[in-house]
């Protein structure tokens, strides 16, 4: 688990970031979701609009920001969603009813959702604690029920943008231990709409229930 300190001077890094990063990142979000949901529209039409509620949990988020353009893109791209966010640490996302602190290597405490999404929560993970985290997060979904984990090339690659204190991610070694743990997981590989070079290259981990 990275320190703590080192997380708070992060957070604090993004919270510093310019409105116009803030869009950017939700345009890329918006982006990957409607590109993973397109792809699972393909074998269940479960993933339509539609007025009935869905579940949606996030796990991570580095700027409290973030909490409302979860909010956006779960209900445009489903209909109606109820997003809830886990945060190794609630502080920096200002708490409240949505954000629960809970360390995403361990159980989680609710097993409703529909949906799970993660963008970028590996590197902040060793390479166990990866496998830990997708497994919970399968195990947290109701029957027919998906989560997708978003990797972009740096964490892949090791690139520059990735920080001395965070950690690569290998989807095909990902794949391997978790099918050996009977979690198939579907590889999808597309560019994100995103302004950001870095952040075009998108390797989704969905894992199906």
């Amino acid at each position: 688990m990275i320190d703590k300190n080192i997380l708070e001077a992060h957070y604090a890094e993004y919270a510093s970031q310019p409105q116009e990063w803030v869009a950017n990142m939700e345009q890329t979000k918006r982006s990957i979701v409607a590109h993973v949901l397109d792809e699972a529209t393909g074998y269940t039409q479960r993933w339509l609009p539609s007025s009935q509620r869905r579940n949606v949990l996030v796990l991570g988020a580095s700027d409290k920001r973030y909490l409302s353009i979860h909010h956006r893109i779960f209900n445009a791209e489903l209909g109606n969603a109820s997003v809830t966010t886990y945060d190794i640490d609630a502080e920096h996302l200002g708490r409240g009813p949505t954000v629960i602190e809970h360390d995403v290597t361990r159980p989680f405490p609710r097993k409703e959702y529909d949906l799970v999404f993660s963008h970028e929560l590996m590197k902040f993970l060793t390479p166990e604690e990866q496998v830990l985290a997708i497994g919970n997060a399968h195990d947290t979904l109701v029957r027919g029920g998906l989560a997708m984990h978003i990797i972009h090339e740096p964490s892949i690659k090791g690139t520059a943008e990735l920080r001395e204190w965070q950690y690569r991610v290998d989807p095909s070694e990902l794949e391997r231990r978790l099918l050996w743990d009977g979690i198939p997981a579907i590889r999808l590989e597309f560019e994100s709409e995103s302004s950001v070079d870095w952040l075009r290259h998108t390797v989704a981990l969905v894992t199906p229930r």
